[in-house]
């Protein structure tokens, strides 16, 4: 076993299943997290974006940014990060923790450093219903 990585995904998502399933092929423990249903503080949330603004950490395919309903580039650091706690959805997936370090997406740094030279599985398939 190489260690505990914390997962925090949306139920049901098949990325997020192909993903877990890359990291438990590589020795790694699985503890995943429902994070759509978490009740985030914007200080947890924010150790994950590690300084970053959460405009980089959004989930583009959420349907509230899709419908035009809500467009994050409008909205301040403050209000972005008040939307994503309020409506998870809103933030890019997975959320990864292990040995202290944290990231947001299989295209993280800490996803590359888990997966070694393995391609990360990053890609939403056309057969996929996620959002």
């Amino acid at each position: 076993m190489k260690g505990i990585v914390s997962f925090y995904e949306k139920p049901g998502c098949k990325g997020n299943a192909r993903q877990k399933v890359q990291l438990k092929e590589l020795g790694y423990v699985v503890q995943s997290v429902d994070m759509i249903s978490k009740k985030w503080e914007q200080e947890s949330l924010t150790k994950f974006f590690q300084g970053e603004s959460p405009h980089q950490f959004v989930n583009q395919r959420a349907p509230i940014v899709t419908s035009g309903e809500l467009d994050p580039s409008d909205l301040s650091e403050g209000d972005l990060l008040e939307q994503m706690v309020n409506n998870p959805i809103l933030i890019k997936r997975p959320l990864l923790f292990f040995r202290g370090k944290f990231g947001v997406g299989f295209d993280s740094e800490l996803a590359a450093e888990l997966l070694g030279d393995l391609t990360p599985d990053t890609e939403c398939k056309s057969t996929d219903v996620c959002e």
